[in-house]
Parts: C-alpha cells; structure tokens; sequence
C-alpha cells in the first residue's frame, strides 16, 4: 500500500509540520509506503541542488508517486490551500474521475484532507473559507477531518477493508 502526504512545506513550521505527520503515519503504519516529496531530494533540496532542480523534474517524480498511490494525505491548512496541494488533489482525483467516466474498474483510493483550523467552526467574519470544489473533490473521494489521528483512523479503516 502507498500514501502520498501532500503539504506547504517550503516555510519552517511547514517543514517541521510535514516531518512530524509523516513520523505519526509511519509509526502507525510501518508496512506503508508513505512519499513525502520535502524528503525528495533530488528535487526539493533546493539549498544544495537549485542548479538541478527543474519544474518537469518536480513534476515527473511528483506525479509518478502520487499517481501509483491509493491513499492521498492533503493538508489544508493556511490562509488559502496551497496551490501544489490543490494541484495534486486534482490530479489524484482527476485520475479516479478519468477511470469512473471510461467505466474502467480501479485499485480503490482515498482522499483525506487534514483541515485544523479552529476558524473553520466560525460564523461571519470568524470563518475561514475552503474552496468549496476542492472539498467536494476529496469528500467525494474521502472527506475532510481535524485532527492526524482521524487520518490515521480513516487510514487504518481503508488498509483493513482494502488490502492491496
């Protein structure tokens, strides 16, 4: 089984943020190959690679994981979602969306957006606004929880049911 944990990882906080959730996943799931592209460093070492690193080489090996994995981990937070996070959510959900309209049988996957924002339980000018076609995209496919150890459950829930 593979999962692809997508988030905004280029700050500090993001860096730490990204590392940490990975370690909970893998400590839950050792059997689980888990891609976390900020530990590609072929091409996100921008601090020794720069001269290296390309858009298509981003890109190829971004895509090629994300698209052989079953279970997508989108972190949501910040003050929009970041736009390479709402890119891979497309392109994961693209990819399902693609095979449901050809009528083409797949390995079942699973979108799990990881939204903690507290401002998302406000009202007026206390709530913090998702894009409503990227949360329907991944509750169409998953759905959208608050805390890692929702994911971990979710993730362990679709593990036991679908085996690969």
């Amino acid at each position: 089984m593979k999962a692809y944990l997508a988030t905004n990882f280029f700050d500090l906080f993001g860096f730490e943020g990204t590392a940490k959730i990975a370690e909970r996943i893998r400590e839950a799931f050792p059997q689980l190959e888990l891609y976390v592209p900020q530990e590609n460093k072929e091409i996100n070492d921008k601090k020794n690679n720069d001269d290296i690193i390309t858009d298509i080489a981003i890109y190829k090996a971004d895509a090629r994981e994300l698209l052989s994995s079953q279970i997508l981990i989108a972190y949501l937070d910040g003050v929009e979602i970041d736009a390479g996070v709402a890119g891979e959510i497309g392109m994961f959900v693209g990819s399902l969306e693609t095979l449901k309209a050809l009528g083409i049988r797949h390995t079942p996957k699973i979108v799990i957006g990881l939204y903690t924002d507290m401002r998302q339980h406000g009202t007026g000018d206390n709530h913090m606004y998702r894009n409503l076609f990227i949360k329907g995209a991944i509750n169409e496919w998953g759905c959208v929880v608050e805390t890692v150890d929702e994911v971990i459950k979710l993730m362990d829930d679709f593990i036991t049911n679908y085996p690969v």
